[in-house]
């Protein structure tokens, strides 16, 4: 994790005069944290608890990837590619693990064979490395099943850390203590309900300004909030749209945003129903008034949307949504034979969308549709939307969470091979705009190509973007440091501080 980030969380920190944590407020050094999501998989590299890892700065990849495209050093000094299918990396000297053991070039190979190897590789790393082996103490070879231009980007993603092999007990699962070689060190871990930390003295980047953390995962928001307001946690993250006011009152807290490569949605099932027709869809689009859900449903804490990608990502285009047309809507919906009846799906798990989705029903009902709600939990959802089942749904995506790279998103939600194509959007032209991406290389060449794609969903509506989102942290005013990373993958790192 690098030093001088700027400001954002994602994870997040928090300290606790009690609620089951040792110390006390004359213990300066040390951060009591809340972080949302708790490890589901028993710190498994191959799943999303490898994210957590990350965040809470326990883990450091070979390489680090920032939204625009770009990759710096990490573990790896350099890197090299040395034929379309190989790359080469040299470690940085004189690296150790937390167990005090040297970080190897063959640590760093057996890291990334075992999770390309589990049973479910992560989405980052799926189908993309073929092997990869050590050719001396600080060198490493990786080879692809076909020519890759971005895998160091891919080898940025939180699965793909360098983590001590000892630290794998016989049943193949992680003990995180010891494990890494980030700025903080797991001393004690209590399941899913927190861990402990301390600075690890012999970090890359130099030791840390916090001594201490003691990290809870707290999943209710309100929870959070309440903890934050009573004392019981310095710092919280994501902050609900309903609860900022009552944060932002009190003269002792701050409330920072960051925007986030994250948009909601509604996707429209493009292959059949009424939204297979574009006329259909054009009406929609100019039934919904995407500033006014900004301003009313999310209090002003996001952007409007007029592409899937927004403000987050260096390379977007910055086009303003046109202003609504209810009237023109409302004769395209008579024309194609109004009423209209479609379903929208959503999902509670993020809690602005049952708001976002009732108003658009609306919008589109005053526009001679007529829609009905259905809200599930979103792994229960998702089988509906993808099988078919839906007209639509309102969907909040990330589409750089996996990779600082937007081709697999662009070919998971939009190509007609897409696994997550939740528009069951299919056209030949936007296929072969993402074809040539494996050989293009150059950032500033593959976002132009980024930026095409965009354009063209819009103009086939495949889906309608309505907000680019923002992720809310508040936190206590002797904190200090909280890294802004719109990646959402810098958390605890070497500057968060405490007074």
């Amino acid at each position: 994790m690098r030093r001088g980030a700027g400001s954002l969380v994602l994870g997040l920190v928090l300290v606790l005069s009690g609620c089951g944590f040792t110390g006390g407020d004359d213990d300066a050094g040390s951060l009591r944290a809340a972080v949302t999501i708790p490890p589901r998989s028993g710190w498994s590299p191959a799943s999303d608890d490898a994210l957590l890892l990350q965040r809470l700065g326990v883990t450091d990849t070979l390489v680090e990837g920032g939204a625009d495209g770009s990759v710096r050093p990490g573990l790896a000094e350099s890197w090299t590619r040395t034929s379309p299918t190989e790359w080469r990396f040299t470690l940085a000297p004189g690296l150790r693990f937390h167990s005090g053991e040297p970080v190897t070039a063959r640590a760093a190979a057996d890291s990334i064979e075992r999770v390309v190897r589990a049973p479910a590789p992560p989405r980052a790393l799926r189908g993309a490395v073929d092997a990869a082996e050590a050719v001396d103490e600080h060198v490493l070879l990786v080879r692809t099943p076909a020519p890759d231009a971005i895998l160091p980007q891919r080898l940025s993603a939180a699965n793909a850390a360098v983590l001590a092999t000892t630290a794998f007990r016989p049943d193949g699962s992680l003990d995180p203590r010891g494990a890494g070689t980030g700025p903080f060190e797991v001393t004690e871990v209590r399941g899913e309900q927190g861990v402990s930390l301390r600075r690890f003295e012999g970090h890359r980047g130099g030791p840390a300004r916090l001594e201490r953390a003691e990290v809870r995962f707290v999943e209710d928001a309100s929870a959070r909030v309440n903890g934050l307001r009573s004392g019981e946690f310095d710092l919280i993250d994501k902050v609900p749209v309903a609860q900022l006011g009552e944060l932002r009152a009190d003269p002792g807290l701050r409330v920072d945003a960051v925007d986030l490569p994250r948009t909601t949605a509604l996707h429209l099932n493009t292959a059949s129903g009424p939204f297979a027709d574009p006329r259909l869809r054009a009406a929609a689009a100019a039934a919904i008034d995407r500033a006014g859900l900004v301003a009313g449903v999310l209090r002003g804490q996001g952007v409007p949307a007029s592409r899937y990608f927004g403000p987050a990502v260096p390379w977007s285009a910055r086009h303003s949504p046109r202003p609504p047309d209810p009237e023109a809507a409302r004769r395209a919906v008579d024309a194609a034979g109004a009423p209209v009846p479609i379903t929208i799906g959503t999902y509670p798990d993020r809690p602005e969308l049952p708001a976002l989705t009732t108003v658009v029903a609306d919008e589109l009902a005053r526009a001679g549709f007529q829609p009905r709600i259905v809200q599930e939990p979103a792994g229960s959802i998702e089988p509906r939307i993808l099988s078919g089942e839906l007209d639509a749904a309102v969907y909040s995506r990330n589409q750089l969470v996996d990779v600082p790279d937007a081709a697999s998103h662009l070919t998971s939600d939009f190509s007609c091979g897409g696994g997550f194509n939740l528009d069951h959007f299919c056209d030949p032209a936007f296929d072969a705009l993402l074809a040539g991406l494996p050989a293009v290389g150059d950032p500033a060449a593959r976002a132009e190509v980024f930026r095409r794609a965009d354009d063209l969903l819009a103009e086939r509506i495949a889906g309608i973007p309505l907000v680019h989102e923002q992720q809310r942290f508040a936190r206590r005013e002797a904190v200090s440091g909280v890294p802004a990373d719109p990646l959402e993958r810098e958390f605890l790192t070497e500057e968060v501080a405490l007074r």
